[in-house]
């Protein structure tokens, strides 16, 4: 256990956002509860909190500089997102002004809400809110960086984390970075689409194209696993289907086929989501493993949970 200062975004004519001494506990990988909320330490931060305050404390260091999140005690929702996003950045961040456009927080693992960004006023700290939407409460997450570009450094371990926070009864549950082969017997799946429109330099409409697919792994005790996939392509339907046998590995996922061609991802997390079903991240090998590879080309598996 160290002691350590985390002081950030104290500026002159804004008030300190967060500055307060935590006695920091190397706490990584650890669920940990403040209040009614429960989340999990991701590795390489460290935790604290005290209860003069009316929120827990996450930091790390990046490239030398503090990097904080806090996780607040729930507040009373009014049943409108955007209001409750103004409400909430009223309460925690006080006397900056809300930044606009607020956008909406989707999650397959974990709460909806909003969120928004801005720089202080000073151009030395970059400060973003989650809202979670939970029931009748809402959860604020504000997370300070030195500057927009940390953000973006570190969004996928803050995504994480964020789609991790739950309120009781329910409890949060450990990151998992690596898996077994029991942790992959069962239907999984996943699916997405995009669609774009096309308009000639005067601005008229010149058509359209929509691009969407679906996928499915049934994995077997032994590791053996059947796939299907379609898609479509504006009006062509693709199908498709394969079988084989699943290699796990320590950070990495494959599945060969019985031809032999082996298809390889590296393993972002392991989550349970709010449902009890499992949300598995994987970014093909292909990519390197970094923020934002991970953010723009991962892809969400999802197994339904047990009835």
């Amino acid at each position: 256990m160290q002691r350590a200062q985390v002081g950030v975004a104290a500026m002159s004519h804004v008030f300190v956002l967060l500055s307060v001494f935590l006695l920091a506990v190397s706490a990584h990988g650890q669920v940990q509860s403040y209040a009614e909320v429960s989340f999990a330490v991701p590795k390489g931060w460290e935790y604290g909190a005290e209860q003069s305050t009316n929120y827990a404390t996450l930091s790390t260091s990046l490239d030398g500089q503090v990097v904080a999140m806090a996780v607040f005690r729930p507040l009373r929702s009014g049943g409108n997102p955007d209001a409750d996003f103004r409400s909430a950045w009223a309460t925690v961040v006080r006397t900056m002004q809300a930044p606009e456009p607020v956008y909406e927080h989707k999650s397959i693992a974990g709460y909806q809400g909003r969120y928004g960004s801005t720089n202080t006023p000073d151009g030395s700290h970059y400060v973003h809110l989650y809202v979670l939407e939970a029931g009748e409460s809402m959860i604020p997450v504000l997370v300070i960086t030195p500057n927009r570009q940390s953000f973006d450094t570190l969004e996928p371990v803050v995504s994480l984390f964020v789609d991790g926070v739950r309120l009781l009864p329910l409890k949060a549950q450990p990151l998992k970075t690596s898996i077994s082969m029991a942790d992959l017997i069962g239907e999984w799946r996943s699916s997405g689409d995009s669609s774009l429109n096309y308009v000639t330099p005067s601005g008229a409409y010149a058509g359209s194209s929509t691009v969407a697919h679906g996928s499915s792994y049934t994995i077997a005790p032994d590791g053996s696993y059947t796939s299907q996939f379609a898609g479509v392509v504006n009006r062509q339907i693709i199908r498709g289907n394969s079988a084989g046998k699943v290699e796990v590995a320590s950070d990495t996922l494959g599945f060969r086929e019985r031809s032999g061609k082996l298809s390889r991802y590296h393993i972002v997390s392991y989550q349970t989501a709010l449902n009890g079903a499992t949300v598995l991240t994987l970014l093909a090998d292909q990519y390197e493993a970094n923020a934002a590879n991970i953010s723009y080309y991962a892809e969400k598996w999802v197994r339904e949970p047990k009835r």
